[in-house]
């Protein structure tokens, strides 16, 4: 076990490459609610984005977009149901709602670039470590 003052304690970021940075960050502020911030380093090819926890996504202008094809985020929501409900009334294509070993819930979802995304409910197991 690693020292208390050591040890990995949130997710502070993810980024996820994008071919369209423009169309990318309307898709995440309007699809997904992810409110943008302002990017603490410079350059034109990203943006920062923020979600109520203070996590951040930050997609990158990248032609080789998208991210190896399983890598993925699971962001948590209250409510699956009503989660999956709202993305097909986007018209957003997703796998059905599976159910894990603990009780969590998931589903996935691509970004416009095919970047994968999971919506799930809080995991069942607790902290463990």
């Amino acid at each position: 076990m690693l020292a208390e003052n050591i040890r990995l304690k949130n997710i502070n970021h993810i980024t996820y490459n994008v071919r369209d940075k423009e169309a990318a960050l309307k898709w995440y502020q309007d699809i997904l609610g992810v409110g943008q911030i302002p990017k603490m380093v410079n350059g034109d090819h990203l943006y920062w984005l923020q979600l109520p926890s203070g996590a951040m996504i930050h997609i990158i202008a990248n032609a080789l977009a998208p991210s190896a094809p399983s890598h993925h985020t699971a962001f948590e929501v209250d409510d699956i149901d009503a989660s999956h409900a709202y993305f097909a009334g986007k018209g957003i294509t997703t796998t059905d709602i599976q159910t894990r070993n603990d009780g969590q819930r998931a589903f996935y979802l691509d970004d416009l670039d095919g970047n994968r995304i999971e919506i799930c409910t809080v995991s069942g197991f607790g902290v463990l470590v």
